[in-house]
């Protein structure tokens, strides 16, 4: 049995509603596991939402609605509280402007209000890397 894709779409550019998203979409198979183990589906819906303003965006590291934060060399969607409830995320991704995509890296509930912990900065940091080696393959 062949093992699934580890990199899936999430929105292609120029598709959605009128402009279109100015950005595609990648989401890393790790990334849909953490969210799918920490989100509710209303809490799934929300970041979605959240990302896919991003892609409709010319410059998704900066967003008048979306808290957008740089961390190393990517990005973290902070978000609390609305349909999250009492649940603290982060949603990390990269920007890949060669291909003009946004590639979701992680999703890690965290349990204080401080800083991100190291050792999920490590592992975002390896995924980034590994995308941008060509170890996930590519969008399709």
């Amino acid at each position: 049995m062949q093992s699934p894709k580890p990199l899936k779409t999430g929105v292609t550019q120029g598709s959605g509603p009128p402009p279109g998203y100015q950005w595609s979409v990648g989401l890393l198979s790790f990334a849909l596991a953490e969210a799918a183990d920490c989100l509710t589906p209303a809490g799934y819906k929300h970041l979605e939402m959240q990302v896919k303003d991003l892609a409709a965006l010319d410059q998704p590291s900066t967003s008048p609605t979306v808290d957008v934060r740089p961390v190393e060399e990517f990005y973290e969607i902070r978000d609390k509280g609305g349909p999250l409830g009492n649940t603290n995320i982060r949603l990390f991704f990269g920007i890949d402007a060669l291909r003009r995509t946004l590639i979701v890296l992680g999703v890690i509930k965290k349990q204080n209000d401080g800083k991100t912990p190291l050792g999920d900065k490590v592992r975002m940091r390896r995924r980034w890397r590994n995308y941008l080696a060509g170890d996930y393959g590519t969008l399709s």
